[in-house]
Order: C-alpha cells, then structure tokens, then sequence
C-alpha cells in the first residue's frame, strides 16, 4: 500500500481547524485563519459567505478553488517549510482539475463553513465548545 507524501511533517489536526486536501499525492494541511480568509476575500473579491454560498451549489470556479486552496495550504504550512508557503494558485487549480473538482469544492466548501461559523481563532485553531446548562425536569 503506497503511503501519501505529506506537504508538512504534522497532519491536519481538525481540532485547530485544520483540514487535508491531496492533490497529486501529496497531502496539504489546510487551516482557515483570519489572514487566510481576508486574502481569499481580497484575492476572489467575494465574500466568505458569497464563496461558502457558491461552494455549497457547485459554483466555484476553477480558478477560486486554486485561490481558495492556495490560501488555505499557505496558511496550514509549518514554520520553514518554504516550498508549501509558495505554492501557486494556478498550479493549485491544475492539480484540483486533475484530481476531480467535486472533491476538492466539497473539502474547500467545509473550509470555509468553519471560517465563516465563528468556532474559531483568528489563528484559526477551534474554540472550545461552550458549556450548555444543565436543564432539569419542571424547572422553568
């Protein structure tokens, strides 16, 4: 059984909000902070909620998906790890065609849903889950 190249040495952990994307046998860490969010924005010119919105009818295009994945893979990469802090978003959308768009669109889409859900840091890592009150039968 052949094993995944991984981008990082650590794999995605989803309780910092982090995702995987594999593309051409290598896997990404994705990781939707504040500044991955604020360049996907800047560089589609859309909204969080306009791409969220877009990614859940499948109507992303090729292009935002390199853009969005490329923010995101920029952002999931460690400290010093120069080639994944440079991928290109281009190649990016070339590697989504190549692997299948439905997959990618639905991880990128979850990517965004968390971003856009406010359980996160700006950072990125997830929040912890607040505290629900205990309800008690017949009090009001």
């Amino acid at each position: 059984m052949a094993t995944r190249n991984r981008a990082s040495r650590r794999a995605a952990n989803a309780q910092r909000g982090e995702h995987e994307l594999a593309l051409a046998g290598v896997t990404y860490r994705l990781r939707p902070s504040h500044d991955a969010i604020v360049a996907i924005e800047d560089v589609t010119g859309r909204s969080v909620m306009d791409l969220y919105r877009a990614g859940n009818v499948g109507a992303l295009t090729l292009t935002q998906m390199g853009q969005i994945a490329g923010e995101l893979i920029r952002a999931g990469a460690e400290d010093g790890d120069e080639l994944t802090s440079q991928v290109d978003d281009e190649r990016i959308g070339q590697l989504i065609f190549e692997e299948g768009v439905f997959r990618a669109m639905a991880r990128l889409t979850l990517c965004l849903v968390d971003a856009a859900s406010g359980g996160r840091t700006a950072s990125g890592e997830a929040k912890a889950a607040p505290a629900s009150p205990k309800r008690t039968a017949g009090a009001a």
